[in-house]
């Protein structure tokens, strides 16, 4: 058990593992009881923690687990009836004053894995302080597995837990945020793929009870293998999506993750709308429709997330603020307040007045606000059409992201390599910046950059390019590509 234990890793995401190979009950409990001894150790056991969990397979069964430690150290419960959105489980720690929330979910990972996530009091991911603490607390227990708090009676506590059945005040709070109305009156066709995830009862019942769309939503059921694909609404994983606005012309489709915590688009066109895409056209819909402009704002983007953003704050005046990669940063910014958008190129997203947690849902109502607005006002635009006007604005940005096999022991020599970049060109464009907040980051005189970062968790450097250049931006992943090659030899 002691090999099997210590490879317990927990992070800003928690801990995502195989199901019954390390994710087992056992060591979900002791995952659970380190983070109720973080909770105890900073005084934050007086209000309770709600527990949700996701579609995947026994999440029911590992989040009761979870309660099970929890309650046994005297910590009050709320537990969920039903499957809910990461979202949802972060809002409900607002909305009952709770000390904070254990989601059970593996979010888009492949079906045989499962996770547990802490989200602290404020509602957000938990930063590096609050996990490197509960991973403390990890090692602290399996050095000395009597030092484990002791079960209690099942039973006793069965007839303790306080279940949570009502998440009406999370809807409620999205139909203030969305244009209700702008959308009944567009009176768009809409479809959605909930990817058999935990979003599919909530985005069920806004469409028919609350917006009265005309609409079809299909794998908005329960399936442990997520009909054989990975719940990631990436392009390659939307195709029946794409065929199905195509073959019935609606106006859009979308789509969430296995939590609902990340996004997916396409538009009436059957294009596919980058995650980097969809932050820049929703950042300039707020600003330049809904007038939520001046530097008495930020948007706040990642290291790796498209300059665009850069460019549409310049105009309207709103703060630019750039942070490592993670929503744990993104969301610590919307904390301190008045953040009109927060938002990564992996698909995460939030706005002013909202969690400081990235909410999938959230991201598709503003894109069928935005859709409706299109319909209404812009001659019926596409997202694509629109988002091509912003491009005739600014000007036109290509990126892509690419994941480089790089064995481990190469990995420092490639890091250095780069950061000793400046003052050298790269087909004679100068490099004028290099950053190194979160991996090292080259920008060029021509505006164009690329982020090298290592992957954490496998023998991969990503690699992040963009250019406003399409042939320079060809001729840059060229010179990359071979010169990684060059580099791991």
């Amino acid at each position: 058990m002691e090999n099997v234990n210590k490879k317990i890793k927990f992070g800003t995401d928690g801990w995502r593992d195989i199901i019954a190979d390390n994710f087992t009950f056992e060591n979900v409990r002791i995952a659970a009881f380190s983070i109720g001894k973080y909770l105890i150790d900073n005084n934050l056991t007086t209000k309770g923690i709600f527990i949700g969990y996701d579609n995947r397979f026994l999440s029911e069964d590992f989040a009761f687990q979870s309660g099970y430690a929890l309650s046994s150290m005297g910590i009050k419960i709320f537990y969920s009836k039903e499957s809910v959105p990461t979202p949802v489980t972060a809002f409900m720690v607002l909305d009952l004053q709770l000390d904070g929330a254990i989601m059970i979910t593996a979010s888009h990972n492949p079906p045989k894995y499962n996770g547990i996530k802490f989200i602290p009091y404020y509602a957000g991911p938990a930063e590096d302080f609050i996990t490197k603490e509960i991973e403390k607390n990890i090692s602290f227990y399996l050095e000395d597995e009597k030092s484990l708090p002791k079960l209690k009676n099942y039973d006793e506590f069965l007839q303790e837990i306080n279940y949570i059945s009502d998440f009406s005040k999370y809807k409620e709070h999205l139909l203030e945020i969305i244009d209700i109305d702008l959308i009944k009156k567009a009176n768009i066709k809409v479809i959605a793929d909930t990817m058999y995830g935990a979003g599919s009862v909530i985005l069920t019942e806004i469409f028919n009870n609350d917006l009265n769309l005309k609409s079809k939503i299909f794998n908005n059921y329960r399936d442990a293998f997520f009909g054989g694909k990975l719940p990631d609404p990436s392009i390659k994983n939307l195709e029946n999506l794409k065929n199905e606005i195509i073959k019935n012309s609606f106006d859009i489709g979308i789509a969430l993750d296995g939590d609902a915590d990340r996004f997916g688009v396409i538009d009436s066109k059957g294009i596919f709308i980058s995650p980097n895409n969809v932050i820049s056209i929703i950042l300039y819909y707020l600003a330049s429709v809904k007038n939520l402009n001046g530097n008495q704002y930020n948007a706040v983007r990642t290291v790796a997330t498209t300059h665009l953003i850069d460019e549409i704050c310049l105009k309207y005046n709103i703060n630019l603020i750039e942070t490592p990669v993670g929503f744990k940063y993104i969301g610590k910014q919307i904390r301190e307040g008045n953040t009109i958008i927060g938002g990564e190129e992996s698909g995460g997203l939030s706005i002013i007045g909202h969690i400081p947690e990235k909410d999938g849902i959230l991201a598709d109502l503003l894109l069928l606000e935005i859709q409706s607005y299109l319909k209404l006002y812009k001659n019926n635009l596409s997202i694509s059409q629109y988002l091509e006007k912003i491009y005739e604005e600014f000007g036109y940005f290509y990126s892509e992201r690419i994941d480089m096999k790089v064995p481990f022991d190469k990995m420092n020599d490639i890091f250095d390599y780069f950061k000793n970049f400046k003052n050298s060109t790269i087909n004679n464009v100068k490099i004028s910046e290099i950053l190194t907040k979160d991996g090292v980051k080259l920008i060029l005189d021509n505006k164009s950059w690329f982020l090298i970062r290592p992957s954490g968790t496998e023998p991969l450097i990503r690699c992040y390019i963009e250019s406003r250049n399409e042939d320079f931006f060809n001729n840059l992943k060229k010179y990359l590509l071979k010169k990684f090659e060059e580099l791991k030899k």
